[in-house]
């Protein structure tokens, strides 16, 4: 009978142990909560709404059969947490917090949600939207061309003709930004950048199949072109002009390392510059402007920091920092009075763009300028002397960490300010703004249509 007891004992202490030996305590086992259902109320607010903040309730259905719950957190779209302490002694039902939400900043915001127990486990991530809109959203621009079978990348005016550059060696010439001609350019290459002097113009681009770059020179206003000049190995992006000297510059075919090219006597022979600061700093863009070169460089070499590169002359460089934050920002423009650095700035979690602008009075001290926009990319900016006009496309939108297609993100900011204040627009639901420029009394947009199904070449103008 003695042996028997023994036996039952050690077949309920088998029973009731964890496995090891130890006996399982009611306290020990684990129940993790589980969030049902999870609002926002309000889920969108005007922009500035509250004049810059709102109070948004946050209501969750939750189940717990442990009973334990002892917090919620919130991850902010900025990244900052928010716990709000819990005790709720049931097993399923509802409850509401509120916690406050910026609107200063137009664009779509996740946050995401997440319960805790006593003992430190944790419910499954939720994640809801906040919409900050706005009001002013005005379409003004007006297609001019479209469906044209390739991308146009950028626009300028001369003073008496828009002339604009594309895909496949593509150049129109147009005296009103309405009207536009086909000028037969003598190459098939792709022409990522035009500038001018007047009657003298410079395109530059790069042949395709792993040919050399190109560059491509006008004295008649764009009506006739002449090949000057076929460096092997480079792609060419950019292209400054003043009343000497001609720059350009790129990427080195196959390595994305820097170059640059100058040509002292307007476009007949070139060479490259031998004092350029860093190879890891290839050029994206260039401007000439308050008797400065400027280039806009990537910095995706250098941990993605933003630099540019600055030149009395065209000849010996120097390196500038911008910020040492995580920028993309090819694009540069001089308005008259100061210069303009533009593209996009991204952080965690999730990564995406922010459409951002720089702007400095002497090239070399550089501000951020506030802006109103998540999810867009800036790609060019043009100036009438009382508007400054940037535009780009949207970007992707994440939603539990996957990427989707968006059609209705304002591309584009005006400011009639020097950029202390935007408006926004969008020009044409999933059309990206490649180029920009003002004249003949109206801004012009080249760029592209339908980037997620086809290419298709498009131009837009405003008032």
């Amino acid at each position: 009978m003695r042996k028997i007891l023994v036996l039952l004992v050690l077949v309920l202490a088998a029973c009731n142990g964890n496995g090891d030996g130890s006996l399982m305590t009611a306290e020990s086992v684990r129940h993790l909560p589980e969030i049902v259902s999870l609002n926002l109320s309000p889920e969108a607010a005007l922009h500035m709404a509250g004049g810059g903040s709102v109070a948004v309730a946050i209501e969750i259905t939750f189940s717990d059969a442990g009973e334990d719950i002892v917090a919620l957190w919130v991850r902010m779209p900025d990244g900052s947490t928010i716990e709000f302490g819990e005790a709720i002694d049931s097993k399923t039902g509802t409850f509401t917090e509120d916690l406050t939400m910026p609107t200063n900043q137009i664009g779509e915001f996740l946050l995401e949600f997440w319960l805790v127990d006593r003992a430190g486990d944790s419910s499954a991530h939720r994640v809801a939207e906040f919409t900050v809109i706005d009001d002013g959203q005005h379409d003004f621009w007006t297609s001019q061309l479209s469906g044209l079978p390739h991308t146009l990348f950028d626009v300028v005016w001369n003073g008496t003709v828009f002339i604009t550059v594309g895909e496949r060696g593509v150049i129109l010439t147009s005296a009103d930004g309405i009207n536009w001609q086909a000028i037969e350019s003598g190459t098939d290459a792709n022409l990522y950048a035009v500038a001018t002097d007047g009657p003298f113009v410079i395109a530059v681009g790069f042949e395709l199949e792993g040919g050399p770059g190109i560059i491509l020179q006008s004295t008649d206003h764009g009506a006739s072109w002449t090949v000057k000049a076929r460096p092997t190995g480079v792609v060419l992006e950019a292209v400054a002009i003043n009343a000497s000297t001609v720059v350009v510059g790129g990427n080195r075919w196959g390595w994305g390392t820097g170059i640059a090219l100058i040509s002292e006597d307007r476009g007949e022979t070139w060479r490259a510059v031998d004092s350029w600061p860093d190879e890891e700093l290839p050029i994206n863009d260039l401007v000439y402007g308050d008797g400065m070169f400027v280039a806009a460089t990537n910095g995706f070499n250098r941990e993605s920091e933003a630099w540019v590169t600055v030149s009395p002359d065209g000849k010996v460089w120097n390196e500038i920092a911008v910020n040492g934050e995580p920028n993309y920002l090819p694009t540069i423009f001089h308005d008259g009075s100061q210069f303009f650095l533009a593209g996009g700035s991204w952080s965690e979690p999730f990564a995406d763009y922010w459409g951002t602008v720089y702007t400095s009075m002497d090239g070399l001290n550089w501000t951020q300028l506030q802006t109103p926009v998540e999810d867009v990319f800036y790609r060019d900016m043009a100036s009438n002397g009382a508007k400054l006009m940037v535009a780009g496309s949207a970007t992707c939108g994440y939603l539990l960490g996957k990427c989707f297609e968006q059609f209705d993100v304002p591309v584009g900011l005006a400011s009639t300010d020097g950029g202390m204040t935007w408006d926004v627009f969008n020009i044409d639901g999933d059309y990206e703004s490649f180029g920009l420029a003002w004249g003949s009394g109206r801004f012009v947009s080249v760029g592209r249509k339908s980037r997620f199904s086809s290419d298709e070449g498009a131009i837009y103008t405003a008032e």
